[in-house]
């Protein structure tokens, strides 16, 4: 009987060959060739699973993202109010080894998505949610009298912006200590947003 081939499975061990290919040689070292190296395959079965290197990388790109939303859902489990908010912000920085790796790959992706329409469509839906996702909890945060008179929308905008200023700054640290005062720095501007003096004279 024929071999039965999962194709799913098929795209995303390659999309994960990718992804280490990246994490090793950058976005310009995933050829066809090298991923099938990394996958352990001939670059025939790349092209009949996956593509042309565009439809590899745009692959590529949604594990990475997928993987990065797992990780926020993992965190966040189990965990509520304001340690739930840090929690989904904190996901995506550089403050352990399998966080930092995320984020070179991530940033190899936004690097070539200045120049690749379809990449920046996927990383501007991926950011879409994750301030989606900040965005609900901030409401959650205001029912019990936090943030007060302030737009979780926008919000939400500044602390994912905020998170992602620290995680680039964390990506390029010389110092790995530098990268892990970051999550501190975090907490401390949440503070100062929720703080009674941030609340006054904000329009409803």
């Amino acid at each position: 009987m024929p071999k039965i081939v999962n194709h799913d499975e098929r795209r995303a061990h390659i999309a994960a060959a990718v992804l280490r290919v990246i994490a090793r040689d950058g976005v310009r070292g995933a050829d066809l060739r090298s991923v099938a190296r990394e996958a352990g395959c001939s670059t025939g079965v790349i092209a009949h699973y996956v593509g042309d290197k565009q439809a590899l990388l745009l692959g590529a790109l949604r594990e990475a993202m997928n993987h990065v939303a797992r990780a926020m859902a993992d965190v966040a489990e189990g965990q509520s109010g304001m340690a739930r908010l840090i929690a989904i912000l904190e996901a995506g920085m550089p403050l352990d080894a399998e966080r930092a790796a995320s984020c070179r790959i991530f940033y190899h992706f936004a690097a070539e998505g200045m120049n690749d329409s379809r990449l920046a469509t996927e990383l501007a839906s991926y950011y879409d949610w994750w301030r989606h996702e900040v965005a609900d909890v901030v409401e959650n945060l205001q029912a019990d009298g936090h943030f007060a008179r302030q737009d979780p929308s926008a919000l939400a905008e500044t602390l994912v912006g905020l998170a992602e200023g620290l995680a680039i700054q964390g990506v390029f640290a010389a110092d790995p200590a530098q990268a892990l005062r970051l999550g501190g720095r975090l907490a401390d501007a949440i503070a100062r947003f929720d703080a009674p003096h941030s609340r006054a004279g904000v329009p409803a």
